[in-house]
């Protein structure tokens, strides 16, 4: 969809900031989580707060999605699945957009508009490789592409993920 458009650099690198913004929004949210703390302190007579206390209760599941987010933030630093992270990035945006807008979360819904932009970006730049799921492309020119991705890039990608998770550990001050 955006073919000729991959081939510009600019495009490029701003396609792996969007990646790495969006990763490093997952972090914070996945790592508490895995810590099995709560994510948010809302009013317990809210709906929305009775929902997040009832989820935090879950605690394996609460730390499977704390998983999940942290996963995906770590596909989307790496760029060597890219596809893979633009499809679970997707999701769990949506996932997210649609529950603030169902509790009235207006705010949040303004935020995850933002994030929806992002992931939308990175399926229609993915485009290609995600008609492969549905067997409308030929798997050589995928093959291809996943090629085209530097390994310094992917190193990198790994390395700042590292450091951004061990800053929010050493920080203990998100959310």
């Amino acid at each position: 969809m955006l073919k000729k458009d991959q081939k510009s650099t600019i495009y490029y690198y701003i396609i792996i900031f969007l990646r790495i913004v969006g990763g490093t929004v997952f972090i914070p949210s996945g790592l508490l989580k895995i810590q099995g703390k709560r994510f948010s302190y809302f009013c317990p007579e809210m709906y929305s707060g009775t929902f997040f206390n009832e989820l935090h209760q879950t605690g394996f599941y609460w730390n499977f999605l704390g998983f999940c987010q942290l996963l995906t933030a770590f596909l989307l630093f790496s760029q060597r699945y890219t596809v893979l992270a633009a499809l679970m990035f997707f999701s769990i945006c949506t996932n997210i957009f649609i529950f603030t807008l169902s509790v009235g979360l207006i705010d949040k819904s303004i935020i995850m508009i933002f994030m929806m932009s992002i992931a939308s970006l990175l399926i229609l730049w993915d485009w290609k490789n995600i008609k492969l799921l549905f067997g409308r492309t030929p798997v050589e020119s995928v093959i291809e592409d996943h090629k085209k991705i530097p390994v310094s890039f992917q190193i990198t990608g790994t390395i700042l993920f590292i450091v951004v998770i061990i800053f929010f550990l050493l920080a203990d001050t998100y959310y």
